[in-house]
């Protein structure tokens, strides 16, 4: 039998790291735990407030719908105090969260159709992805349909760049464990127009459990794990103005490798972090990763997002001994390297409409 590896996404603490320069921090320096401990779920910033939805409740392996949060939560980064309950919606996990103008977007996700079993009794668990997407206006907040994906998809990742909505990696689960259906198109929808509904195009890599990121007009999809059930060290990299992928250079080596890692775009640059625990932000020529940083508890299955313009904030995770992290680390990245990974040749992969 295939052990899908969904794990399920956070520690309170403090990690503040040397900076180049002081500037006045828009952000509450201690902020507190999540209101549910969840992993796999998704988390996003916007005007000033940190916004969280679904994910898994239970132990790692055991899937019930019962263990799938529908709660939806924000915090106000400035004040910090308490998180406050928004309107729930239909259960996921493995899902993704993004937002644009003043909408919020749940993509996809997992959800078990079968209750609460033993753990070791995976056969009789009966998970399915999802193709819901839905959006919530911040104005009214209330939740509202969108154009589903063209098949279920989860375990995948999301971004937003420009008016454009971007999909990439994840599998389909429909019901059986064994046989999941790896993803090879990812996925762009006009925000401006959803009327037009999705565009597929093909990723030349069948990964999940990866990271999302744009800069420029690039979408990177970093890390994972592959459909031999390997963890993954690649970045693929789509170029949205040429329509061709390129690789980016590999993650730096670790337990897990790049399984479960998150990623951001902040202030120009893009920033990862992994189970290994450095912060590492790709090099202005886009050839290496520095370390600019280090967590106060390394995670895998978490959400790196950003809290202002000089700070992250990485929340979400489990600490590798199926232990959840249910706190908050606001991260300073050093303005100068603390150290550099090997690099990596880049390499152009022709796109195939």
């Amino acid at each position: 039998m295939l052990k899908i590896l969904l794990f399920p996404f956070v520690a309170v603490g403090v990690a503040s790291l040397v900076s180049g320069c002081a500037t006045k921090s828009l952000v509450k320096n201690t902020l507190p735990p999540l209101p549910e401990a969840v992993t796999s779920f998704g988390a996003v910033t916007h005007d000033g407030w940190l916004y969280t939805f679904g994910g898994h409740k239970g132990e790692r392996h055991e899937y019930s719908s019962e263990m799938v949060s529908g709660s939806f939560y924000r915090l106000n980064l400035a004040e910090g105090r308490t998180w406050e309950t928004l309107p729930s919606a239909a259960p996921g996990q493995g899902l993704a969260l993004v937002a644009y103008d003043h909408y919020l977007y749940r993509i996809g996700g997992m959800a078990a159709q079968n209750h609460k079993a033993a753990k070791e009794e995976l056969a009789e668990q009966k998970l399915y992805s999802l193709s819901l997407v839905q959006c919530f206006d911040l104005h009214i907040q209330q939740w509202e349909d969108v154009a589903p994906l063209p098949e279920p998809r989860s375990s995948h990742d999301a971004v937003v760049l420009g008016d454009k909505l971007y999909v990439a990696g994840g599998w389909n689960l429909s019901g059986n464990a064994d046989k999941p259906f790896w993803h090879t198109n990812a996925l762009v929808l006009d925000l401006a127009h959803p009327q037009t509904g999705w565009k597929t195009f093909v990723q030349p890599f069948q990964r999940r459990a990866l990271a999302l990121a744009a800069l420029g007009a690039r979408v990177y999809c970093i890390g994972g794990m592959d459909s031999d059930n390997e963890p993954s060290l690649a970045v693929d990299v789509y170029d949205t103005d040429s329509g061709q992928w390129s690789r980016g250079p590999d993650l730096p080596p670790g337990k897990y490798k790049g399984f479960g890692c998150s990623a951001i775009a902040q202030d120009g640059r893009i920033y990862v972090t992994a189970f290994k625990g450095d912060l590492l932000r790709l090099s202005l020529d886009g050839n290496s990763w520095e370390v600019v940083g280090r967590l106060g508890q390394p995670r895998i299955t978490h959400r790196l997002v950003t809290a202002d313009k000089r700070q992250l904030v990485v929340l979400g995770g489990e600490d590798g001994k199926e232990n959840k992290t249910p706190g908050l680390e606001l991260l300073t990245p050093a303005a100068e390297p603390l150290a550099m990974e090997p690099t990596t040749t880049a390499q152009t992969v022709p796109h195939i409409q």
